[in-house]
């Protein structure tokens, strides 16, 4: 099981989290809102053989709906898997076997519904088939996909701990993650719910962080701010990182443009002239322009975007006074400060 599958099941491991899923799963199914009663995972052991492997799925959900037992089986991945609706076929019987002969072990002599549910994790679009027969007019034997990356973060409004993992999932911006990870942890607290931090923790440092922590860093977080605090220091050091490959490769560009266009420069000009002043001259215009496209190139990794007066500082100043300021460039806490006292 990938970290992503793994981080999704340890997420909906929790029954808050079921909870909120089947509230939207059977207000689509019983086209109404229906109360769930006595909510419990069903015990492990719904394995199917095939050939040479075992595959046992995810998880197993048993509700109480309107007197009516449902059995909930739930299968996380991260790939289109075509042959899908085989497994959870397969998957779907072992569990209702399995959960209507513990029923009647307790002396509940009750036929229970069974729903299939596919969480997808993927960014790409879905292609597997999900039902035999048309959906929901006449029989119909499939399962509900759920697609984190393309279904409208609308349906889960009610829903805010489903909604908060989705939303990290989907999530670009660095610092909008951050935000998130704040709400997400203020909310848990404000609603009696910090017994679920290390489950988010995890599935958060899973899907934001990916391949930088290990299993066991992740396995050991147990508060949602360790997750930030790592974020924040993988952004410091590809800050680092893109600044000093900006800086590297500013100098070595500057100063490859400045040498050729001075060397040049200087031939044409102590070609006409025929003096060795205008050969000198002309090597010492073409380093200046080399020593302004490293400093550009070092401003813009830090300060980005450079204004226009910075522009024209740098465009008027000599080589002494570059040199100062890309030696400066690199500890300044601000651009001002690059230029202060000059």
């Amino acid at each position: 099981m990938g970290m992503h599958d793994k981080a999704y099941r340890q997420l909906f491991a929790n029954p808050e989290v079921v909870m909120e899923l089947l509230s939207v799963l059977f207000r689509l199914l019983w086209d109404r809102p229906v109360p769930i009663q006595n909510l419990y995972r069903a015990a492990e052991g719904h394995v199917s053989r095939r050939a040479d492997r075992s595959r046992l799925a995810d998880l197993v959900w048993v509700a109480e709906v309107e007197g009516r037992y449902v059995v909930v089986v739930l299968e996380f991945t991260r790939t289109v898997e075509q042959d899908m609706l085989g497994r959870m076929m397969e998957y779907m019987a072992l569990a209702w076997r399995s959960v209507r002969r513990e029923l009647l072990s307790r002396g509940v002599p009750a036929v229970p519904l069974v729903v299939g549910v596919v969480i997808y994790n993927g960014e790409e679009r879905w292609t597997a088939a999900e039902w035999i027969g048309e959906r929901w007019r006449g029989p119909s034997i499939g399962y509900v996909r759920i697609d984190v990356w393309h279904d409208p973060l609308e349906r889960w409004a009610d829903c805010p701990l489903i909604s908060y993992a989705f939303r990290l999932q989907r999530e670009e911006d660095p610092e909008r993650v951050v935000e998130l990870l704040r709400e997400l942890a203020t909310h848990l607290r404000a609603h009696g719910l910090a017994h679920l931090e290390p489950s988010f923790a995890y599935f958060a440092g899973s899907v934001v962080l990916g391949g930088e922590l290990t299993e066991e860093e992740l396995s050991a977080m147990s508060k949602i701010e360790e997750v930030n605090t790592r974020l924040e220091q993988l952004k410091e050091r590809c800050r680092q990182q893109g600044f000093e490959e900006g800086r590297q490769r500013g100098f070595e560009e500057g100063f490859e443009e400045g040498r050729e266009q001075g060397l040049k420069e200087g031939h044409q000009q102590g070609f006409k002239e025929g003096s060795q002043h205008g050969f000198e001259e002309g090597r010492l215009q073409g380093l200046a322009e080399g020593q302004r496209l490293a400093l550009v190139s070092v401003l813009e990794a830090r300060f980005a975007p450079l204004p226009q007066w910075a522009r024209e500082r740098i465009e008027q100043a000599g080589s002494e006074e570059l040199n100062a300021w890309i030696r400066r460039a690199v500890t300044a806490e601000s651009l001002e400060r690059v230029f202060e006292n000059d």
